[in-house]
């Protein structure tokens, strides 16, 4: 056991490497606010240290220096398609040094933390990445327009789908921002698929409780099928036969491994059979057995049995 005074010692330094600025508040927006921010998901790291917070939520940080330090830094991806709120301003100064302050968004499903280095002019970087207001006002505004969606609308929607009308790319945006995902366009096996790429969601599965089927399972019936639902909408459309998902699923043993894992998962799917599924006409089971499933480079079966 670790005597007393080291463990004093230990409480009060994390006590002031986490001390937060409830005295000097340096924003404009008060404290509580609902926000959006533009900052592209490429930018977002899993924090390795606080894997989820108190509530079980994923955490992620994104280094403000490696954002604003690069010119078009919104043309590097899409935004995260939702709203925060501000919860906390905190220093984090490990031995008395601060390394860096912490602004603090939380949400239903995940905390993110902006982290801004030593002199950093908090007050107006903050206004170069967060919006007051909440996601659907920020969507239907012309900075989201001419900023966000026209940019990566150019380069996603080019070919057979650079005639569709703006209404219908617009909703195909918005619909793969909101599944957290990166939107394009692949053929495939002599077919046109809308290719969707899932961030990583931050959870890493317990190897010794969940094997890789069951691993896969569990992904596809929390995660897949409601995305599968959301893109079902777009079987109308000419020349797209289907949507093709890619998600990373990582893994480790907790009790000896500190580095994790993955696998890669692909997933083809007909819009027909999207389409039956969202209108309860198959199982999700018969939805899997009609689609491509490739697994590591290797194509696969899967019983969503858990």
């Amino acid at each position: 056991m670790l005597p007393a005074r080291v463990i004093l010692l230990a409480a009060t330094i994390l006590a002031l490497s986490q001390a937060a600025l409830a005295d000097t508040w340096p924003l404009e927006v008060p404290k509580g606010s609902v926000v959006v921010t533009t900052i592209p998901r490429t930018f977002w790291q899993v924090d390795k240290n606080d894997r989820a917070s108190s509530s079980g939520q994923p955490i992620y940080f994104v280094s403000m220096e490696d954002v604003l330090d690069q010119p078009g830094w919104r043309r590097r991806g899409d935004p995260y398609c939702g709203d925060f709120t501000l919860t906390k301003i905190a220093e984090y100064k490990p031995l008395g040094k601060l390394r860096y302050t912490v602004v603090e968004l939380r949400n239903a499903t995940l905390d993110l933390n902006l982290r801004f280095p030593p002199g950093a002019d908090i007050k107006t970087d903050f206004q170069k990445v967060v919006i007051p207001g909440d996601w659907q006002s920020f969507q239907n505004s012309k900075d989201f327009h001419d900023k966000v969606f026209a940019p990566e609308a150019r380069g996603i929607f080019a070919g057979q789908l650079s005639g569709l009308p703006e209404p219908i790319k617009l909703s195909l945006f918005v619909t793969a921002c909101s599944c957290r995902g990166n939107l394009g366009t692949m053929a495939f096996k002599g077919n046109s698929y809308l290719a969707v790429a899932l961030d990583d969601d931050g959870v890493v599965y317990d190897s010794i409780h969940l094997n890789q089927s069951s691993r896969i399972a569990k992904v596809i019936n929390e995660r897949l099928l409601d995305d599968i639902r959301a893109f079902q909408g777009v079987a109308n459309l000419g020349g797209i036969d289907g949507v093709k998902f890619t998600v990373r699923i990582y893994f480790k043993n907790f009790t000896n491994e500190t580095l994790r894992a993955s696998d890669g998962l692909e997933i083809y799917v007909p819009l027909g059979l999207a389409s039956k599924f969202a209108n309860q006409d198959i199982t999700s089971q018969q939805l899997m057995d009609g689609s491509v499933l490739i697994l590591n480079g290797n194509r696969v079966q899967v019983s969503l049995k858990l």
